[in-house]
């Protein structure tokens, strides 16, 4: 099966999960999606995903784990994992432009010219709010949803490294599940899965 292949399968689940949650504005959701790069974007630049179609892959490995997740959390809406774990990282789309860098060649004194991604954020007000601003453009999300959305990048927000960010992250962990639950299925799908 060739990547594009790969990639529409993947789109038609990922799309299939998010209309069984049967929330309201969910079709709409999925029409703006149709118009940014969220399919064929990239995950990251380099460290996980950096390829096409690496978001989309990411998402639904975060997904997965946050599903299996549940045994243990017992997240009492099973439509709050798929949101959370499919959307978590919208905040990505329409972020990434293909750029040329220079790169050394290991071992060698020479430099090569290479295509890799790079960052041009439009919209700068962070990445886990900026998730849910998008998202609430179409969807209403639940108090759980929009916090562990918020807080999925755990000890690797900035706001979290500060005394008043920290504690507010530790409330948010401490009071729902599902927000340390989508942190750690995110750092796993990062590290071990895409």
């Amino acid at each position: 099966m060739g990547a594009q292949e790969q990639i529409n399968e993947l789109k038609n689940e990922f799309r299939e999960l998010l209309l069984s949650t049967r929330r309201e504005g969910i079709a709409d959701l999925l029409a703006w999606l149709e118009e940014t790069d969220f399919y064929s974007a990239p995950a990251s630049t380099s460290k996980h995903g950096a390829y096409e179609g690496g978001l989309l892959n990411h998402s639904m490995n975060v997904y997965k784990l946050l599903a299996n997740f549940n045994k243990n959390i017992k997240c009492d809406r099973e439509d709050s994992l798929v949101i959370a774990g499919l959307l978590h990282d919208v905040c990505k789309t329409n972020m990434y432009v293909k750029g040329i860098k220079n790169v050394k060649t290991p071992g060698k004194r020479e430099w090569t010219e290479k295509e890799v991604y790079m960052i041009e954020d439009e919209l700068p007000i962070g990445h886990g709010e900026k998730s849910v601003y998008l998202l609430m453009k179409h969807i209403d999300l639940t108090e759980e949803e929009a916090i562990a959305i918020r807080w999925h990048m755990s000890g690797y927000d900035d706001a979290a490294r500060s005394y008043i960010g920290g504690i507010t992250q530790s409330k948010a962990f401490e009071k729902y599940p599902l927000a340390p639950a989508l942190a750690i299925a995110d750092m796993y799908a990062t590290y071990f899965a895409d």
